[in-house]
């Protein structure tokens, strides 16, 4: 076995491996299949970069997105590596001459998109080469079960199979059980090696605010934004609120860069956009979740979703692209009930694109996303320690200690379960359980208002004993009373006809509940009206007031070096056209700072350089260093 750690110091500036890298490295050199799930920023990308390294020959990336694919080349070149990349946006005489390099006997890492294969000249011509490994980035897309599914994922068992079979590494950040079952089924890996890391993501701060009315939003975002300085991603649910919000964020923040991005927007705009936002510090980008994969920024210090996610995987894969430098950051979830309704939307969707797809199938794939969309607004609603809820999702047993969310920090609001309450809870419960199932969360509000319509008249719903039975709230506030009970699990809606006319109805837990054999659920505390609350932030959310960051760890003279050092990082990203991250992290330059090594040999041993980096940037760092 060659020296891993002298390759590792070398070629990519690393003193040491993370937990499990050199492990499935090892696995790879071996010629064993291996499925690597590992959160982000846990470091994926070495397990297949350094084995192609080290045993040549060439390797097949497959990757889902292009720019994600060009990221990483370029990176891997500005190492000395041999990397190569075919894919749309080269002019095809370009992919002509990267792929004769290829066929001539190129030796490194070749990065293609999964569409590239459905090219049958493209795979015919790759069936004519000797892989040595096949990587497949972003692995859960083969799964129908998976957050992501891409339908041309689904093709890259036969794919691998046309190729020979090479050993094949698979990776993910988020595969649950079923999603890591269909990866090994649907790749054909033969008797892999499974490798969790586990989904503890420590320097994440979780946090959910849950807000009754959703104009409240902007102002918590506004709010959140100012208080975190950095950069950082704004997820929407759609284009409509990443359109508005960018608007509004540029005229809030005018000295910041701000970014849409959605599939809506030119190929080359999204592009300028991305370069933007990688390149430029504290950029901040609105985004729905086409912003996603391959955004390997470090210093990501936030992630704010605007809108609630469909999946607790969704939400994990996306707040995770904060603090991938291993760097406290903040990733903080606003939820509206309406939020659920826009998700719902999108699952009706579902099977529209397939008009051949089985019914029972579309019906399954429905069932599936509703119950994950339950999970995600239980994780939203709940006062639990978020990071639990997450492990538990993903079936990781871990101990969760010092947790930073905003639950342990105890910024969560509760309240007492009173007797006041209670008895509203049940009033609530009686009005769904009077209507016998038979009309909506809307009808429902109306009549424990006391609402007269054309509606109550002909149904006789304003003879119920429940009419008028909470007339001293408003209906749109008991509609949004309503929406908790739900999300408690006391009542559930659905569809009974398929006509898209959802009724609401007791489950058995809002039954006991109702008929006080069971205790409200503390979830529920915050749901009483509070008098004069112009603020919306009742109703299960949380106040986050965040603490002081700690300072970093420089004296008065570092503190001066850090920042002449960021300078002439800077004036190296723009000589070589080059995300300054590339060149080198903050960290990096914090540990230069404090070391202040005055040769080449001394600086290749501060993490984060090597020899390579230090042939290329050394001698300016050195100036620098020297002078202090």
């Amino acid at each position: 076995m060659p020296d891993l750690l002298d390759h590792l110091h070398t070629h990519f500036g690393l003193s040491d491996f993370r937990l499990m890298q050199r492990e499935v490295i090892e696995d790879v050199l071996a010629q064993r299949d291996v499925l690597c799930v590992m959160p982000t920023g846990a470091g994926k990308s070495l397990c297949y970069q350094l084995p192609a390294m080290v045993q040549g020959g060439l390797t097949i990336v497959v990757s889902p997105l292009i720019s994600l694919m060009e990221d990483q080349v370029r990176q891997l070149r500005e190492r000395g590596l041999a990397a190569e990349f075919i894919n749309s946006s080269q002019p095809l005489p370009v992919q002509r001459e990267v792929f004769k390099r290829v066929a001539d006997g190129f030796d490194g890492l070749l990065y293609v998109s999964p569409e590239r294969f459905a090219h049958a000249g493209f795979q015919a011509a790759m069936a004519k080469l000797t892989i040595k490994l096949l990587a497949v980035d972003e692995a859960h897309c083969v799964s129908q079960w998976g957050h992501d599914f891409r339908p041309e994922y689904s093709q890259l068992g036969r794919v691998r199979q046309n190729l020979g079979s090479p050993p094949t590494i698979a990776l993910t950040a988020t595969a649950t059980d079923d999603v890591r079952e269909d990866i090994v089924h649907l790749l054909n890996l033969r008797e892999p090696r499974l490798v969790i890391t586990g989904f503890d993501r420590l320097n994440l701060r979780y946090a959910a605010r849950c807000l009754d009315k959703a104009r409240d939003k902007d102002f918590v975002l506004n709010e959140l934004i100012k208080e975190t300085p950095g950069s950082g991603i704004v997820y929407c649910a759609t284009r409509k609120n990443v359109d508005e919000i960018a608007i509004e964020l540029r005229r809030q923040f005018p000295d910041r860069m701000l970014i849409p991005y959605h599939a809506g927007i030119a190929q080359e705009e999204r592009t300028r956009n991305q370069q933007l936002f990688m390149q430029t510090p504290n950029a901040v980008a609105v985004a729905t979740n086409a912003f996603g994969m391959g955004i390997n920024k470090p210093d990501i210090r936030f992630v704010i979703h605007y809108d609630l996610p469909g999946t607790v995987e969704a939400y994990y894969q996306e707040a995770g692209r904060a603090g991938r430098d291993g760097q406290q950051s903040d990733c903080t979830l606003l939820y509206h009930f309406g939020d659920r309704m826009t998700q719902e939307f999108f699952i009706d969707k579902i099977g529209q694109d397939a008009p051949e797809a089985d019914d029972a199938w579309i019906s399954t794939l429905k069932e599936r996303a509703t119950a994950k969309l339950d999970l995600m607004v239980r994780y939203a609603r709940a006062p639990r320690c978020r990071r639990i809820q997450i492990l538990e999702y993903f079936g990781d047993e871990s101990t969760v200690d010092a947790c930073q969310c905003d639950v342990c920090r105890g910024l969560h609001v509760e309240g007492e379960v009173t007797e006041e309450l209670t008895l509203l809870v049940r009033q609530l419960l009686s009005g769904i359980a009077r209507m016998n199932g038979k009309f909506g969360l809307v009808a429902v509000a109306e009549v424990l208002a006391g609402v007269s319509s054309e509606r109550t008249t002909r149904w006789q719903l304003d003879q119920l004993t429940v009419f008028g039975l909470l007339k001293k709230h408003p209906s749109k506030q008991i509609v949004s009373m309503l929406h908790r009970i739900v999300e408690a699990g006391l009542a559930r809606s659905r569809d009974p006809e398929g006509l898209r006319r959802p009724v609401l109805e007791l489950t058995p837990l809002g039954g006991k509940v109702m008929k006080a054999t069971t205790a409200v659920p503390g979830v529920l505390a915050d749901l009483m009206p509070k008098a004069g609350s112009s603020s919306g932030s009742s109703g299960g959310g949380t106040r986050v007031k965040r603490p002081a960051e700690a300072a970093t760890v420089l004296d008065d003279v570092a503190k001066l070096v850090f920042e002449d050092l960021r300078r002439v990082r800077s004036e190296l990203a723009k000589e070589h056209d080059l995300p300054a991250y590339i060149i080198c992290h903050d960290k990096t330059l914090a540990l230069l700072a404090t070391e202040r090594p005055q040769t080449p040999e001394s600086m290749e041993r501060v993490k984060g350089f090597g020899p390579h980096k230090v042939r290329l940037y050394g001698e300016k760092f050195l100036e620098v260093l020297g002078g202090h």
